[in-house]
């Protein structure tokens, strides 16, 4: 295990990676939830009535027994937005926290994080161009939680890439050894 976490390097691109992929992931399962939920109107609105019309002669009843499940199941990729953000996030701080950062790269961490905070800002506006458009924005709006990360992504860009920065150059997880501070047995 411990070779495992040996000589793991960080990454400064995180905050964009981060920033990228909560945009595709909520776009993503708002196209799938769009797209299930316009197969569900479908099939819930034939009406075909097979013999007398009672238990499974009747097609309605038949969508609700089997697709209707599926439909249900698919309203949870909601609340998996909003999971998968937050574990992007838990990730990079966790990542940062062990990474061995010398001082010499705040700056470069600054200028990067300033960079990801204006792409976060651009994304941001696009993601609220499709909350306005009049087919695909309600069910965007539906994600809620998601939906309101997405339209503060800036802020949430700038305040992950400050944490990050914090934790991979406070030198709390080092140990003299690693810090050059104490000899090595």
């Amino acid at each position: 295990m411990r070779k495992i976490i040996q000589n793991k390097r960080g990454s400064y691109a995180d905050i964009f990676v981060f920033i990228i992929m909560s945009f595709i992931i909520v776009v993503f399962f708002g196209m799938m939830y769009y797209g299930f939920s316009k197969v569900d109107t479908v099939l819930t609105g034939i009406q075909i009535t097979t013999g007398d019309g009672t238990g499974y002669g009747n097609f309605t009843n038949i969508v609700d027994d089997t697709w209707g499940e599926v439909f249900d199941a698919y309203a949870q990729l909601k609340i998996i937005a909003y999971v998968l953000i937050f574990g992007m996030i838990f990730s990079i701080l966790v990542s940062s926290y062990m990474t061995k950062s010398p001082p010499i790269f705040l700056i470069i961490y600054i200028i990067i994080s300033i960079v990801g905070i204006i792409a976060g800002a651009s994304i941001s506006n696009v993601y609220q161009g499709l909350l306005l458009n009049a087919e695909f924005g309600s069910t965007l709006q539906s994600f809620r939680g998601a939906s309101y990360l997405l339209l503060y992504l800036p802020y949430l860009a700038g305040i992950v890439a400050l944490f990050s920065g914090l934790l991979s150059l406070i030198q709390l997880n080092k140990s003299k050894v690693e810090t050059g501070g104490g000899f090595q047995p």
